[in-house]
C-alpha cells in the first residue's frame, strides 16, 4: 500500500445522521485517442495509445434534484476556444452524441439540471455548458491562464474551496485516504475531494511530467486514490477508465445495483 494510507488507518466511510442515498448514472460522453506519452512516464518516446471514453455522471438526489458530475466532450469536438487546435487533433475527439442527446435519449430533460460540477476545466471534462442557463455551476476558482472560454453571461456559478463550511455544504477533514472532502448537500450523500494533480487508471505506473504540472502532488493523489479503492465500501470509477465500457451499465440504467454488486466482489 502507498505510504499515503500508511498515515492513518482508513475504515468504511461513515453515515452521517440523517444520511440520505443519491441514485448515479454514468454517461458516455464521447471518446479521445489518449497518448501513453500524456499519462505514463515510461512511454515518453512512444506514440502508443489507446481511445477511452469520457465519462460524466447524472446523481438523483431525492430532495435536491439532478446534477450533472462533468459534462464530457463537446459533439463533434466543436466549438472549443481556438487555443485548444493543436490539442484536439493530438487527442482525436469522437463525440457523435453529446451529453445533451443522451440525456434526452432517457427522457431527461436538460431544463431539469439543478446543478453542474466541474472536476476541473480541461477540455474534455467541461462540454457545452450553453444548454442549461438554468443550472447553477460549481467550480474550482479559474486560473488565470485558464483555456477555457468564458462562462455564459447568466450562468450562476458558484466557486468552492475547501477550507470554507458554506451551508448546506460542510468540510470533511479528513475523508478516506484524503486530507479533505466537501459535504456537498450536508447529508452524506455526495462528497466532493479536494485531488489535485490529474491522475490515470489505480495502476499505472508513474505519472509522465509531460502532462503535470505538479508532478509530486499529482502522483501523491494516485497513491490516494489506490487506498480509497481499498476501502471496503468504495467503488472508484474513473473518467477515462475504457475497462467500465465493458463492465458497468450506462445511463439510464442506474449504477446503484450494480455498484453494490462490484463493492460485494472487492470483499471477495
Amino acid at each position: 500500500m502507498a505510504s499515503v494510507a500508511e498515515d492513518r488507518p482508513i475504515g468504511p466511510l461513515p453515515d452521517v445522521p440523517g444520511q440520505r442515498y443519491v441514485s448515479v448514472y454514468a454517461l458516455h460522453a464521447g471518446s479521445v485517442f489518449l497518448p501513453d506519452r500524456e499519462v505514463f512516464d515510461d512511454s515518453l518516446d512512444t506514440d502508443t495509445g489507446s481511445k477511452v471514453p469520457s465519462f460524466a455522471f447524472l446523481i438523483q438526489h431525492g430532495q435536491r434534484g439532478k446534477l450533472l458530475f462533468d459534462l464530457g466532450l463537446r459533439k463533434h469536438g466543436m466549438g472549443y476556444p481556438p487555443a485548444w487546435n493543436e490539442t484536439l487533433q493530438t487527442f482525436t475527439v469522437d463525440c457523435p452524441h453529446d451529453i445533451v442527446d443522451i440525456l434526452n435519449g432517457g427522457d431527461v430533460a436538460p431544463s431539469s439540471i439543478n446543478t453542474i460540477v466541474y472536476s476541473h476545466l480541461h477540455f474534455d471534462h467541461v462540454g457545452d455548458l450553453s444548454p442549461f442557463p438554468s443550472a447553477e455551476l460549481v467550480a474550482l476558482p479559474r486560473y488565470p491562464d485558464s483555456l477555457w472560454q468564458e462562462f455564459p453571461p447568466h450562468q450562476k456559478v458558484r466557486y468552492i474551496q475547501f477550507e470554507d463550511n458554506v451551508p448546506p455544504s460542510r468540510v470533511v477533514a479528513p475523508l478516506g485516504s484524503f486530507d479533505r472532502g466537501l459535504d456537498f448537500y450536508g447529508d452524506g450523500s455526495l462528497y466532493l475531494l479536494d485531488a489535485p494533480g490529474h491522475f490515470p487508471a489505480i495502476s499505472a505506473p508513474l505519472l509522465a511530467r509531460e502532462n503535470y504540472d505538479e508532478l509530486d502532488i499529482a502522483r501523491k493523489t494516485v497513491d490516494r486514490l489506490k487506498a480509497m479503492h481499498a476501502v471496503d465500501n468504495v467503488v472508484v470509477i474513473l473518467a477515462h477508465e475504457k475497462e467500465r465500457l465493458d463492465e458497468m451499465p450506462l445511463f439510464p440504467t442506474a449504477l446503484d445495483d450494480w455498484a453494490v454488486e462490484e463493492a460485494q466482489r472487492k470483499r471477495g
